[in-house]
């Protein structure tokens, strides 16, 4: 929503970022390489390159932080896919929803509804 301009929801998107400016966004480094993709197909290297150069200013400036998977995400992550085995998680969902339980963040900027499902607030209008 944040990235795409043709979003239905990308001015709303907009604005809650804007209000989040005063917060330390937590992204994983999964997210990071699915919106890479996503921006290299849809826009080109240069858009995708320039969001990764981006977001490692952000962090520099400790306005992001970025939790790296690993093996105990991983496992978490496919403990968690079985217990939801009826829902459409991706993997990548699924170890974030472990970060978000492992590090205490109790909501998340996310228009996915999967969120909810594994009781984690969303912050958004569309709710």
């Amino acid at each position: 929503m944040l990235l795409n301009h043709s979003e239905l929801l990308h001015e709303e998107a907009l604005r809650i970022y804007d209000h989040l400016q005063n917060h330390i966004l937590v992204v994983s480094n999964l997210v990071i390489g699915e919106t890479y993709t996503w921006l290299r197909k849809k826009s080109g290297f240069k858009v995708a390159c320039d969001y990764v150069k981006a977001l490692e200013r952000k962090t520099v400036l400790q306005q992001v932080e970025v939790i790296y998977s690993n093996r105990v995400l991983e496992q978490q992550a496919l403990k968690l896919l079985e217990q939801y085995a009826d829902q459409q998680f991706s993997y990548v969902d699924a170890v974030n929803f472990c970060i978000i339980k492992n590090t205490g963040i109790n909501k998340a900027f996310a228009y996915d509804k999967h969120f909810s499902i594994v009781g984690i607030e969303l912050i958004n209008n569309n709710q």
